[in-house]
């Protein structure tokens, strides 16, 4: 897990995400994701660095996009950073956690 950290309570780590943001949500897909992201316990920021993919269906939007979150420190481990965000409504796959 790419970690760093200059003695702050948070972590700062990049996550690969999957993730479905109904239609109608408001916002744009981008914006979304970042506010569903910080929902997860444990998450204190989530900025979107790449849009890989964009999926249109007729009730949601699938997007997999590449995102820095900073984390409190119990969720350095990656089992439980995945744990966390899947929790999340709307997280489908969580396939890289770090570099």
């Amino acid at each position: 897990m790419a970690i760093t950290s200059d003695n702050d309570p948070e972590t700062t780590v990049t996550v690969e995400v999957t993730i479905r943001i109904p239609s109608g949500a408001s916002g744009d897909l981008v914006t979304d994701a970042e506010e569903r992201l910080t929902r997860a316990t444990g998450v204190v920021d989530a900025t979107v660095a790449e849009l890989h993919g964009i999926k249109p269906r007729l009730s949601a939007t699938i997007i997999t996009v590449e995102v820095t979150i900073q984390v409190a420190p119990v969720l350095s481990d990656t089992e439980k950073l995945r744990q966390h965000l899947a929790e999340v409504p709307g997280v489908e796959s969580t396939p890289r956690i770090g570099d």
